[in-house]
């Protein structure tokens, strides 16, 4: 089918074409329908459409400006224009930039449409034909250049260049800019750890080619709207290029300014023109920015300068971090996070989660103070892990993009090993029993029994207390005595309640009988438990 996006700001307008038979008649598909020249920009984009019609008057970025876009970019995507009596200037200059035709918004219906359909079918397989090879030919060369600024650039940061070899590579990968004096913008999707596992390569790959397309182009459109030291417009002194893993990089050369205010003028207005593209984007970034360095060995300075900004996400909220004017990564872990580390295990021993969760409150206001390297901070929680017996999988470890997610790693503790995990209902017990149990736990801390939980299920106490025998393998009295006795042991633990309050708290309206219980199935009473953890 040929898949068409529909761009009007009006709502029915949109709706009334929509709903039209023409369209299914033809053999075509509604792919999309967008409200502005903005929003369709990035849908087409994406989707690649056989036909775009749009309107003409549009707010935010109107039709004349999103043709000569689609245009910059693709030749073969048959444009159709939505024009009302009075926009006849508009479509002239709408006809010059590339649309192939329009139609007066009044005069649609279903056979009108029809005809328009069938008519554009035949033109689009003509031009399909035509244009397919040059666009191939096109995005192969593009891939090429891509390809070679990559190496060029990888080259100059890793430092492998020798004598000249410099020079020849620069040329090679037709880039004018010579970069004696660099800043880098640096650019990065905090959580592309954990896209990887939710994504594809070839998606992510695709993604990542898709934005270095769109940044390259509005730093272009930047480059053509402001003019350069000598008063020429479209200078070319910025290059960017994706370094893979979610990392975007523009390299700005700073070598024909000679001003102090002029080369910051030119970074924060670029640093501000990055930063919108990824305002634009699903995923969060991070943007960092490096100061000018001076010299061919300056730009190895800047990308580490602009990577280092890059990690104070970790602290900051998304935004343009510029070195210099932010604080710098701490590059030492904390004496307090080794110390929880080295306790933690006795914490876990003793039942004394409160303790660990003022260690973790104590390492995350020093991290926070000190900036800490998050990669020092994500070595210590997979260290911790391992003494404490804890498996957690590469994709969680990715997920960690921001230091608030400490206090949900010890959440995560609490719940793992300082909760005891009720008793595992067997997989062929019913309903009535399964029920039976998510009352219990909801309510064994209150002055519960067997009369209770059958009301409770629906049943007759004596069946209930033989089908739960039966199915879960443990009497229904000594199931309920389980519940209240880890809670119990977890309040002695935690707390420096009296025994009597630990075990009213714990569900245990006679204070003999929970001491004798205590004692039977634990080897000692409650106040030796106490003493001993």
């Amino acid at each position: 089918m040929i898949r068409t996006v529909i761009v009007d700001d009006d709502f029915l307008v949109r709706s009334y074409l929509k709903q039209l038979k023409a369209w299914e008649r033809a053999d075509y598909q509604i792919a999309a329908d967008a409200r502005d020249g903005e929003e369709a920009l990035n849908i087409i984009e994406k989707l690649g459409p056989d036909v775009v019609v749009t309107d003409i008057s549009m707010p935010l970025m109107d039709g004349i400006e999103l043709i000569r876009r689609i245009r910059e970019q693709n030749q073969a995507v048959y444009i159709i224009v939505l024009s009302c009596h009075d926009d006849f200037e508009y479509v002239k200059e709408a006809m010059k930039l590339g649309a192939d035709e329009y139609v007066l918004k009044n005069s649609l219906n279903e056979d009108s449409l029809y005809e328009i359909l069938t008519h554009t079918a035949r033109l689009l397989a003509d031009r399909k034909e035509k244009y397919m090879g040059n666009d191939e030919a096109k995005r192969l060369m593009e891939m090429g250049r891509q390809s070679l600024k990559y190496h060029f650039f990888n080259g100059l940061l890793a430092g492998s260049f020798g004598p000249g070899e410099r020079e020849a590579r620069r040329t090679e990968a037709g880039i004018r800019a010579k970069f004696i004096n660099s800043a880098v913008i640096s650019l990065a999707v905090l959580r592309w750890g954990e896209l990887k596992y939710r994504c594809s390569e070839l998606e992510l790959e695709q993604y990542g080619q898709r934005f270095l397309r769109k940044l390259a182009r509005q730093l272009e459109r930047m480059a053509g709207e402001a003019p350069d030291s000598s008063g020429n417009a479209g200078r070319e002194d910025a290059e960017c290029v994706y370094l893979g893993e979610g990392i975007f990089c523009c390299f700005l050369d700073m070598s024909d300014l000679h001003r102090d205010s002029l080369m910051k003028q030119r970074l924060t207005a670029t640093a501000t023109a990055c930063f919108r593209c990824c305002m634009e984007e699903e995923y969060e970034f991070g943007v960092g920015v490096s100061s000018v360095c001076f010299g061919e060995e300056g730009i190895r300075h800047a990308y580490q300068q602009a990577r280092e900004m890059i990690k104070l996400n970790f602290y900051e909220e998304a935004g343009i971090l510029y070195y210099g004017d932010s604080p710098e990564i701490g590059k030492v872990l904390p004496r307090e996070a080794q110390e929880l580390s080295d306790r933690a295990a006795e914490f876990v021993k003793c039942r004394q989660y409160e303790a660990m969760e003022d260690g973790f409150r104590k390492v995350l206001h020093i991290c926070r103070m000190q900036h800490t390297d998050p990669r020092l901070i994500l070595h210590w929680l997979k260290a911790m892990d391992e003494r404490l017996g804890i498996g957690r999988g590469q994709e969680e470890y990715a997920g960690i993009t921001g230091a608030g997610q400490l206090m949900e790693i010890c959440e995560d503790y609490r719940q793992r090993l300082f909760t005891r995990q009720p008793r595992e209902i067997p997989e062929h017990a019913g309903a009535s029993v399964r029920r039976v149990v998510d009352y219990l736990q909801a309510h064994y801390k209150e002055q519960i029994g067997l009369s209770e939980a059958a009301e409770a299920a629906g049943l007759n106490p004596a069946y209930l207390s033989f089908l739960f025998k039966q199915e879960m393998g443990v009497g229904f009295s000594a199931y309920l005595l389980e519940l209240r006795m880890e809670y119990a042991k977890a309040l002695l633990g935690n707390t420096n309640d009296k025994i009597k309050t630990v075990a009213s708290r714990a569900g245990f309206n006679d204070y003999h009988y929970f001491s004798k219980a205590f004692k039977k199935m634990n080897g000692c009473s409650p106040v030796e438990y106490r003493k001993r953890i």
